[in-house]
């Protein structure tokens, strides 16, 4: 049976009385199905009062990036929701505001039928046939000084590679304030782990919802966004600091582990309207679409331009609406298919691949370029050893994939983004690609580098040292110094440091060999018993990097 179609609202309720007097529905395996609206003409919603669909911090975001409000911003008209489950045996799983449409589940052939019959609908596609298949899980890979080692354990090295002690340290900045929305495939037992009590003591998870099974728990499913969310906010003293420990956080599941289907990219585009409505600032996804169960879903590299696939047309609106998304290159460096994934060739986000903790890429690491031409990925990070946490989640383990190098990456943006509020997430984007080891020479293998989130807040502060190639030392801090003093420098080529302290008469009195990372700037932290035995007064300092020296004159504090 099909409903005769009728203009204005009268003709949708005429719609569903048609379909409610049908004949007996049949019965099929249940399945997913997109369903695209045609307007939203009667919506009850304004752009004059966002208050009734954005929170007040939504508001407040929009309103200091100065990021307009627009017709993707209203929601579904709920009227036409209300009318496409009166149609027969529907579930609603998620909407989307942005595509005008909404993700249903149904068993119930008959009022699928008669779906296009409906006035308000445009298009009905089947994004998961229901059908069992073999059960898949989430591809994975097997296998400084004392002050930060205390702080981070065994995770400083991916850490520090990135300056992101210093933006901790010196800068103060380990996400107060910032909200971040980590897309995933599930929590499991983040709500009673020892790695999550600090914050969740804070109440730092302002909320968890699951929209891959709507009404799921969140936390009885998948270690994988456990594990992204242990680089981004985990503190186990001595072992492990997460790069945004003191972020809040939102945790959406979007993706069902042990299956793959276009749906899934669907839910991430609710999970980002979700995230945009509440706030956030920042969204980590360490998910990446290419190959699917239903072969005939499958994206072909034609696709990867930004403007073809939901998921990377939702990221790209997302970073529209002022937020800043980072997603995970992929792991398919090896495969036949060795480029990025959906939604990593979408506009205006940061797309991060993995390094070891020597800088090398990882083989697995996805590459480059996106269809249009655009080099990707943005940045890398240690994603082959990264530090997380153990299977039973109770302790530390060296972690493999891209999956955990973007929330890296993740976390320090929004420590970087936090000490710059004034700033565009283009600015943000644009100092992190422009502080990394070869920015003025980016390929396909590790985008524009290794970011320093150090150099990069310096930068945004309107000094830029991202032009800097060879050794120099820049400064010797603070002065008069206590029990230690800082050296910032560029390491350029060279591997180490050399310190020589004298007296007022000339005479040596300390000297010391620091080993440093090439091409990498640094603010070294110099502590030695003798400097605060030191008498106080005048001592003379000699620096030397490389081929560049610096001599200067430095006090002792009484």
């Amino acid at each position: 049976m099909r409903a005769v179609r009728h203009s204005g609202p009268g003709g949708v309720l005429a719609s569903v009385l048609l379909l409610l007097c049908g004949p007996v529905v049949a019965q099929t395996a249940p399945a997913t199905y997109w369903v695209q609206f045609t307007d939203k003409a009667h919506t009850p919603y304004s752009l004059e009062a966002p208050e009734a669909f954005l929170s007040p911090r939504a508001l407040e975001r929009r309103a200091h990036d100065q990021v307009p409000f627009d017709s993707l911003d209203l929601p579904v008209d709920p009227a036409y929701i209300t009318a496409l489950l009166a149609a027969g045996d529907i579930e609603l799983l998620n909407r989307s505001k942005w595509f005008n449409a909404v993700t249903i589940g149904s068993t119930d052939t008959l009022a699928l039928d008669t779906l296009l019959g409906l006035p308000f609908v445009r298009d009905v596609k089947m994004l998961c046939d229901g059908r069992p298949r073999p059960s898949r899980a989430l591809d994975k890979l097997e296998g400084l000084e004392k002050d930060y080692t205390d702080t981070y354990g065994s995770a400083l090295r991916q850490v520090s590679m990135m300056n992101g002690h210093l933006l901790h340290a010196v800068g103060g900045a380990r996400g107060q304030g910032m909200l971040i929305g980590i897309l995933d495939a599930g929590f499991d037992r983040a709500d009673v782990l020892p790695a999550f009590a600090a914050v969740r003591a804070r109440q730092g998870i302002v909320l968890a919802r699951d929209l891959a099974h709507p009404g799921g728990n969140v936390f009885g499913e998948s270690a994988h966004g456990r594990s992204v969310l242990a680089v981004l906010a985990g503190d186990l003293e001595g072992r492990l600091l997460g790069t945004a420990p003191l972020a809040d956080y939102v945790l959406v599941r979007t993706e069902d582990a042990n299956s793959e289907y276009l749906v899934e990219e669907d839910n991430w585009v609710s999970g980002a309207e979700l995230c945009d409505s509440l706030g956030c600032d920042v969204l980590s996804t360490s998910l990446g679409y290419t190959v699917f169960d239903d072969s005939t879903q499958d994206h072909t590299y034609a696709d990867l331009d930004g403007l073809t696939t939901r998921i990377s047309i939702a990221a790209g609106i997302a970073a529209r609406k002022g937020m800043l998304p980072v997603n995970s290159a992929g792991n398919s460096g090896e495969a036949s298919w060795h480029y990025i994934g959906a939604p990593a060739d979408a506009f205006g986000i940061l797309v991060v691949g993995a390094v070891d903790d020597d800088r090398r890429l990882a083989g697995f690491s996805s590459r480059g370029p996106t269809a249009d031409g655009r080099i990707k990925p943005d940045v890398c990070a240690v994603g082959r050893g990264t530090v997380g946490l153990n299977d039973s989640g109770q302790d530390i383990a060296r972690i493999n994939g891209t999956s955990f190098s973007a929330p890296l990456v993740a976390g320090l943006t929004a420590c970087l983004w936090q000490l710059h509020r004034d700033r565009s997430n283009a600015a943000i984007i644009d100092a992190v690609r422009r502080s990394a080891s070869q920015a003025d020479r980016p390929d396909n293998d590790l985008g524009y580098g290794i970011p320093d989130f150090w150099r990069a807040h310096l930068l945004l502060g309107g000094r830029d040292l991202t032009g800097l190639r060879t050794e120099d030392v820049l400064d010797v801090m603070p002065m008069p110094f206590g029990d230690f003093f800082d050296v910032e420098l560029f390491a350029g080529g060279s591997a180490r440091m050399d310190l020589d302290l004298y007296d007022a008469l000339g005479r040596s009195i300390w000297s010391s060999s620091t080993p440093l990372e090439p091409h990498t700037y640094a603010r070294v932290r110099v502590q030695d018993g003798i400097l605060s035995r030191l008498r106080a007064g005048a001592y003379v300092l000699d620096v030397h990097v490389g081929a560049s020296r610096l001599t200067r004159r430095v006090v002792k504090a009484e």
